[in-house]
């Protein structure tokens, strides 16, 4: 082969080799490495017939443009041999189920073989020496090395990041030093973090690979949490768990697998704490089941009695526990009403005892009585067949019943006790006979109706064909229910005075 001619197939096979894998973009790895071989080695082959050894290549000294165009084609196949080199590597260097990691290492050992391949071309292409230049390159390496300290940190701590990768985007991760939120950038010189005051923290990838890091994604979103309550040292052991579980069974945010616990994991002689461990489904709900959590256990807490420690204080004094007066007042139902009138219908109210697993209510029902919790949890569920769907669950305080009993319409749920419970049972006999005490009573219990639409809403047990009643509905069905109540006693006077 000629000398024009080798020049002339090895400027074609260059044009191929930038040509071709633009076409190939979609062929597998090992096809496109063995592209790149084939070519490299036809173009050595032509090299080899223009100019001899690429090492040591003799170019046409007489013809300026001939060794102009020898030089380009001899710079080509430098490229030409970083690519076949570059395509061996990715097809050698391929982690299973690591994109990520894959492309991190072969795109540095890219890097690596591209910077090579500029000092082989000035030294064999060009014949400039390379060892002044490397000498050079290495003071102002340094130099900027020196310079960029920082941002060469975080870029080398982004490659082990993203090799390592402790977190991706989308997750829920701690950092050390207060940042808390959502990963929704990782680049190769910081991470970005989306926290949970709406804000975004970008945190350079020298610190997070430093930093203790918790990742509340991984292995999976449900997360095990833990607080500590503390109470008073002179409070019944047996009773404060009573209490505690009974808090804890209130909330409906909590999961139930694993179930909730409480144990005691401390002893002073000012307090005794408690630790109450619990499961919830993400991390992102945690504000509101511990918020939900604290509620019911201060509930539960004040309406059983038992005080909270005080440091340095051994012995307290028991807290008064809520009265039939004090829950009917605290009632979104009988609140609104004056103080005698709830003392005559606090008179009326009858304690009552359920064990863990008795019915209160049960959906269909005829709505014959209301009941105010003095103690312990009850559980709303829509009472169907094979359902075990919970509406809602009430802890101390809470009352239901009422709109069944004053409408007549039946129960659309069940309630059903999850731990002993003590309530205040009110039925249409009470109210009658406290109307009979005092008839005022008719007038201050309508004010009642003009809350019935949004009590009707809260009352769980109410129909929910019912929610939508306009409040001249309600407020007819609540006179009816006076008016008849209200006659019910004096009928009976009257059937025992012709008796």
């Amino acid at each position: 082969m000629t000398t024009e001619a080798a020049q002339i197939s090895a400027t074609l096979l260059l044009f191929a080799a930038m040509i071709v894998p633009w076409i190939t973009r979609r062929w597998p790895l090992w096809a496109r490495a063995a592209w790149r071989v084939a070519v490299f080695i036809a173009l050595t082959y032509t090299v080899l017939q223009m100019a001899g050894s690429p090492l040591a290549p003799q170019f046409d000294a007489a013809q300026p443009g001939d060794r102009v165009w020898q030089q380009l084609i001899e710079i080509g196949w430098w490229l030409a041999a970083a690519q076949c080199a570059i395509g061996i590597v990715r097809l050698l260097v391929v982690f299973e189920t690591k994109p990520r990691e894959t492309r991190i290492v072969s795109d540095l050992m890219a890097g690596v073989i591209h910077l090579l391949t500029l000092f082989a071309v000035i030294n064999f292409v060009f014949a400039v020496p390379v060892g002044g230049l490397l000498a050079t390159s290495g003071v102002i390496a340094i130099v900027l090395g020196l310079a960029l300290q920082s941002s060469l940190s975080d870029v080398f701590s982004g490659v082990a990041v993203g090799t390592e990768r402790p977190y991706s985007p989308g997750d829920l991760v701690w950092v050390e030093g207060g940042i808390e939120g959502r990963v929704v950038q990782v680049n190769w010189r910081s991470t970005h973090i989306a926290t949970l005051n709406g804000d975004v923290a970008i945190v350079p990838n020298s610190v997070m690979a430093k930093a203790r890091l918790v990742n509340h994604s991984l292995p999976t979103k449900v997360r095990r949490v833990s607080i500590t309550v503390k109470v008073a040292a002179n409070e019944r052991p047996d009773r404060c768990m009573a209490v505690l579980n009974a808090a804890v069974k209130t909330c409906v945010l909590l999961s139930a697998t694993p179930p909730p616990s409480v144990a005691r994991s401390e002893l002073q002689g000012d307090g005794v704490a408690y630790d109450i461990s619990f499961t919830i489904p993400s991390i992102e709900v945690f504000v509101e089941a511990r918020t939900e959590l604290l509620g019911h256990i201060q509930s539960h807490l004040r309406h059983a009695g038992i005080a909270l420690a005080v440091p340095g204080v051994p012995i307290q004094g028991r807290l008064q526990v809520p009265t039939a007066v004090t829950l009917l007042e605290e009632s979104d139902w009988f609140g609104v009403l004056a103080d005698a009138d709830r003392s005559l219908l606090a008179d009326q109210l009858v304690e009552v005892w359920f064990a863990a697993g008795d019915q209160l209510m049960k959906r269909g029902d005829d709505p014959k009585v209301l009941f105010i919790v003095a103690s312990g949890t009850v559980e709303i569920t829509d009472g169907l067949p094979g359902s075990t769907e919970v509406i809602f669950r009430l802890g101390p305080g809470g009352s239901l019943g009422a709109i069944g009993m004053i409408t007549g319409t039946p129960y659309a749920a069940t309630a059903t006790a999850l731990t002993p419970v003590t309530a205040y049972r009110l039925d249409r006999k009470g109210v009658g006979d406290a109307i009979a005490a005092r008839p005022d009573l008719v007038k201050s219990l309508e004010v009642l109706a003009r809350r019935g639409q949004e009590l009707n809403r809260r009352d769980v047990v109410a129909r929910q064909a019912d929610y939508a009643e306009p409040p001249e509905m309600f407020l007819s069905k609540l006179r009816s229910f006076l008016r008849k109540i209200s006659e019910s006693p004096r009928d009976e006077d009257q059937r025992r005075h012709r008796s």
